[in-house]
């Protein structure tokens, strides 16, 4: 006889997203575990202190867990999303899309121009969030992921300021 997992339902995570920090390290390491091509801990912290670098991190109100990061670089008026995640536990619950905000709204107060990401062709969730935001396909890079071997599909988007429709994900 066949066992069934029991449902685990997970409430709604509140949190908010602040800068991160050295101390966030091992909690960002094993989310980032749980991705397709993790970066390893090194990696990880080499970020925080790259010029230019940029890392933010979701975390939960009432625990003070971090439930999600992002990470990237600007320079000269551009900036590159290099990596986002989410603890598996918290995914669809609008936390990426939160991270994705506080960074373009953060890009913009910069005064960055326009922002690149790469991703996973096959992850449409992560495609749906980045058009939600104004991002728009720009290239594709055949076999660039490897474990397992993907395309990755290259999106950009003009950051703009007073574009609070894009800088919200409501997009058209």
């Amino acid at each position: 006889m066949k066992r069934e997992r029991p449902k685990v339902e997970h409430a709604p995570c509140a949190f908010f997203v602040r800068p991160m920090t050295g101390a966030d390290l091992e909690a960002v390491q094993v989310i980032e575990s749980e991705s397709p091509s993790p970066w390893t801990a090194a990696q990880l912290a080499s970020e925080l202190e790259r010029e230019g670098g940029w890392q933010f991190v979701a975390e939960a109100a009432i625990s003070g867990r971090v439930c999600g990061f992002v990470c990237g670089r600007s320079c000269a008026g551009e900036a590159e999303l290099l990596k986002i995640a989410v603890v598996l536990a918290h995914r669809r619950q609008g936390i990426a899309g939160q991270l994705v905000a506080h960074t373009l709204r953060c890009l913009a107060e910069q005064g960055v121009d326009r922002c690149f990401l790469e991703l996973r062709a096959g992850n449409h969730a992560a495609l749906a969030l980045y058009e939600r935001f104004g991002f728009r396909r720009a290239g594709l890079r055949k076999a660039y992921y490897a474990s397992p071997s993907e395309d990755a599909i290259l999106m950009e988007k003009t950051v703009a300021a007073g574009d609070e429709q894009s800088l919200r994900g409501t997009a058209p």
